[in-house]
């Protein structure tokens, strides 16, 4: 089940929207400052949408995002732009939370969804046998919650971040928060329920 996480770690998804941006970010940032870090990752969004269409809402999500992030900039004096992307990161990661709860409602919760498309027999073994059963799924999806909750909260009980604490936490708030909870789900669900790896 390993080959799950890893492949949805090194994913075209992740890739495009998580680890290009990141890097992006820091060397722009440390060449040239963080609002050309921001417009730069933004300009990127909007690129990976128009060209890699096949990501669909995933792409539409990262390109809202950067032209929220251009708005800021053009709108906001240059002394309030760290305070409202720091704002900005925080509200999205709790409408993250937001989503995973909704869907967790709905008895259809996003890891059990996004595994079960990454290998089909997870589905199957789920209906046919129970195993993994939605309450794990449930305890799974509370993790990634969780997780979401806690970034919002690292960046809304910190007032006054400097650009580079900003960036740092952004950073670490993105692959790194993303790979740990995949590789916490896989071992949530393997513990209980042993299921051979997908090919």
């Amino acid at each position: 089940m390993f080959d799950i996480a890893y492949r949805l770690v090194r994913s075209k998804e992740s890739i495009l929207t998580i680890l290009i941006p990141s890097i992006l970010y820091l060397l722009v940032y440390h060449e040239v400052g963080l609002i050309y870090a921001i417009v730069g990752c933004a300009i990127y969004g909007i690129a990976v949408t128009l060209v890699h269409r096949q990501l669909g809402m995933i792409s539409l999500a990262f390109a809202l995002s950067g032209i929220i992030e251009l708005m800021i900039i053009a709108l906001l004096p240059p002394n309030a732009v760290v305070e409202a992307i720091q704002y900005k990161v925080a509200l999205s990661a709790v409408s993250t939370a937001g989503v995973f709860f909704f869907f967790a409602l709905a008895r259809k919760p996003i890891p059990m969804l996004i595994a079960e498309i990454s290998c089909p027999e997870l589905q199957r073994k789920r209906l046919l046998t129970g195993s993994p059963s939605l309450n794990r799924w449930q305890q799974v999806n509370s993790v990634w919650l969780v997780g979401y909750l806690l970034k919002s909260v690292l960046f809304l009980t910190h007032t006054q971040l400097s650009q580079q604490q900003l960036v740092t936490y952004t950073l670490l708030s993105g692959w790194p928060l993303y790979a740990v909870l995949i590789f916490a789900s896989v071992w949530i669900i393997r513990r209980c329920h042993p299921i051979q790896e997908c090919g």
